[in-house]
């Protein structure tokens, strides 16, 4: 099965959304974090079927436009469970620091490191990755790695979050750097990468 992958750079702080896809037009959202009007666009337009919702943390600019995802399209969210707060109760979760508005939802499925989600002809793995956040996971498709804001092309994500943990990242950029050279890094924010590249580039990569 072939698959094709959709960006949309979406909401005030410019978080990638993601869309992939296969032959028939099924299809699943990573971090659909704002911009709901121009994500449904995007999805009506192309006749996707959307499966499921992965995301790969809680903050605000990553799951903005979920709650309005899951009830048009009749999608099940994934989440970590140290993440599900954010989602579950935004209000109590720092959304209004970002400027940004959360509306409650409710998590369907916890996911955990390890854990595989069947899609078309094959499967997502589960990398738990905490660091960012308590509960940051990143999903590995293929060759390609949805790598939310543990690992950016150049950095990694801020760990001065009360729900960060500087510690953890360290740990878990260090599964990362195991990870095979030819895989793309699609972060959450800014230009996509290869696990290479970032093995002799990245500075936080190249000290752990």
């Amino acid at each position: 099965m072939e698959y094709k992958i959709l960006k949309l750079v979406v909401g005030a702080l410019q978080e990638n959304c993601f869309i992939v896809f296969d032959e028939n037009k099924e299809a699943f959202v990573v971090d659909p974090g704002g911009s709901t009007e121009e994500i449904i666009k995007a999805i009506d337009e192309n006749k996707f079927n959307i499966n499921f919702i992965l995301l790969t943390h809680g903050h605000a600019d990553h799951v903005g436009a979920v709650a309005e995802l899951k009830e048009k399209y009749n999608a099940p969210v994934y989440l970590s469970e140290e993440d599900k707060d954010f989602l579950e109760n935004p209000e109590n979760m720092r959304s209004s620091s970002f400027g940004l508005k959360v509306e409650k939802t409710k998590v369907d499925n916890i996911v955990k490191d390890g854990d595989r989600i069947k899609f078309s002809d094959d499967e997502i793995k589960v990398i738990a990755t905490p660091g960012h956040t308590l509960g940051s996971v990143c999903y590995l498709f293929k060759n390609f790695l949805f790598a939310g804001d543990t690992l950016f092309a150049g950095s990694i994500g801020r760990t001065d979050f009360p729900e960060s943990d500087h510690s953890l990242m360290v740990e878990s950029l260090k599964i990362l750097k195991n990870l095979d050279n030819e895989i793309y890094v699609l972060s959450g924010h800014g230009p996509e990468s290869q696990m290479g590249y970032e093995k002799d580039s990245n500075p936080f990569l190249r000290q752990v």
